[in-house]
């Protein structure tokens, strides 16, 4: 893989786990300070992506073997952008949290840190496997998202057994699943970026 694909990427994705980091410590402390914290995460993740993108623009050129090797990297850098919407839609929901003054029980940040925590850990090993596209390591996270998504999906089911139940409240339904969702979003692209890091088709 190209040297400054290589360290573009990575430095892509170290930002987007700082961003996801910095939005974990900011629905932990409910602040917004903890938000412009991420805001300015933001802000770089997207400058990175953004000199990405257009450093890969530049090395397609027109020919068309240029072209088809540029492919699975815009795509990556698709995912990644993705990830960072994700991330945007979790800060969003922890503003209302703020500015609206909306409860989550106690089990519902309990459940939403240990998606939190998955997430988290697998962003953190893209950037070795960017370094080295080892299939084993893949393996690995392929693995590991399915079982963080396993239990996601049951949380979710659990949370609208208790809705029914009139045991969770119905105004911080939305933001819980909202969370969920995003969550779920990101561990989904990582899984794709994974998949493209070791696919034949990323090889130069």
């Amino acid at each position: 893989m190209d040297r400054e694909v290589v360290e573009r990427l990575i430095r892509l994705s170290k930002g987007l786990a700082e961003m996801l980091e910095l939005t974990y410590q900011s629905f932990r402390k409910l602040t917004e300070k903890s938000i412009w914290d991420v805001d300015l995460a933001r802000n770089e993740v997207r400058k990175s992506s953004t000199e990405l993108t257009s450093f890969l623009i530049a090395r397609s050129g027109s020919s068309d073997e240029r072209s088809a090797w540029t492919k699975p990297f815009l795509s990556m850098a698709s995912s990644f952008d993705r990830m960072m919407y994700n991330i945007e839609g979790i800060t969003n929901q922890i503003r209302m949290i703020i500015r609206e003054g909306t409860p989550l029980s106690d089990r519902a940040v309990k459940e939403i840190n240990d998606i939190f925590q998955g997430a988290m850990n697998l962003l953190e090993k893209l950037p070795d496997l960017i370094l080295t596209p080892d299939k084993s390591l893949a393996q690995h996270i392929g693995e590991q998202v399915r079982s963080v998504m396993k239990i996601a999906e049951s949380y979710s089911e659990q949370h609208e057994e208790r809705l029914i139940q009139g045991i969770c409240m119905p105004k911080s339904s939305p933001i819980y699943l909202g969370v969920i969702e995003s969550l779920k979003g990101v561990i989904a692209h990582t899984l794709e970026v994974s998949g493209k890091l070791v696919s034949r088709s990323v090889s130069p």
